[in-house]
């Protein structure tokens, strides 16, 4: 194959790259490495968010390690985090190695949250607006960013502390040279980093909020938790947890019925000394 892709195929694939994901899952390591490496690095991460981080993984490492770290540093955060959770520890430290240290700090920082908590699926890369900024700049950096916010921005100090959340509605009425803190409300609900994915997934917030802040332990911002991110992964990881839990009752089942069936041969089968003398 071209070391460079035709304007059809790649025309193709920048329009349609979940039907594209789909076909590259299926297609063995040559055809790979051919396809990706063929690939712009922007395009090929777009393609590999689409992915199921298992077929993720064993794109990337049909790769040569170089290119694997390259496009996994343009993917979108947690789908990379995805890709990386599911390779062996060598193979994650391989690939973060060659990637620029402030991208490969952020996987590594994702990494250290369980599967299972709030902080390994935090968005980070969000609008926020300081106290001090005014009306006008706000909506300027909304328009700019292009970015889903949700009816509300989160608002920092110069620490980045959650100092409270702007409502989008009230900014689009207010005059352009009012300041921001004249406008915020405190955040009525705030989430812990290293709270469990099942604990908020019924959280009454979710009724009228489609993203929530997070913090950490320091209080120190750490993004948001979109609504759709908590419905997908909290119903994966019960189901995840119901299996586990399944298999390893059918486990203890299996031994139970096979030392139970041990034991049956024993039954009633004593030695020759301790038979009655009379049944000799």
């Amino acid at each position: 194959m071209a070391s460079v892709l035709d304007p059809v195929t790649k025309g193709y694939l920048a329009l349609h790259p979940a039907a594209a994901a789909r076909s590259l899952a299926r297609l063995d390591g040559h055809d790979i490495e051919a396809i990706f490496s063929a690939m712009p690095r922007q395009l090929a991460a777009r393609v590999l968010e689409h992915m199921a981080p298992g077929s993720a993984s064993r794109c990337l490492l049909q790769l040569p390690p170089a290119t694997a770290s390259d496009i996994l540093a343009r993917t979108q955060l947690l789908a990379a985090v995805a890709a990386l959770r599911v390779m062996k520890q060598p193979q994650v430290q391989a690939l973060l190695s060659l990637m620029p240290r402030p991208v490969a700090a952020r996987l590594r920082l994702r990494l250290r949250f369980s599967e299972s908590v709030v902080g390994a699926y935090v968005d980070e890369d969000v609008l926020t607006l300081s106290p001090e900024h005014r009306v006008a700049d706000a909506l300027r950096f909304f328009r700019r960013s292009g970015q889903r916010t949700g009816q509300t921005i989160p608002v920092l100090d110069h620490d980045r502390r959650l100092a409270g959340v702007a409502d989008l509605c009230e900014l689009l009425g207010a005059t352009d040279r009012r300041l921001i803190q004249n406008l915020m409300h405190p955040a009525r609900t705030v989430l812990n980093a290293r709270a469990t994915l099942q604990t908020v997934s019924n959280h009454p917030a979710w009724l009228t909020h489609d993203s929530l802040p997070v913090v950490n332990r320091n209080g120190v911002f750490q993004g948001v938790l979109r609504r759709s991110r908590v419905m997908d992964e909290a119903q994966n990881l019960l189901t995840e947890v119901a299996d586990r839990n399944e298999l390893i009752t059918t486990r203890a089942a299996l031994a139970d019925i096979f030392w139970l069936a041990v034991g049956a041969l024993f039954v009633g089968t004593g030695s020759p000394s301790e038979r009655n003398p009379r049944d000799n």
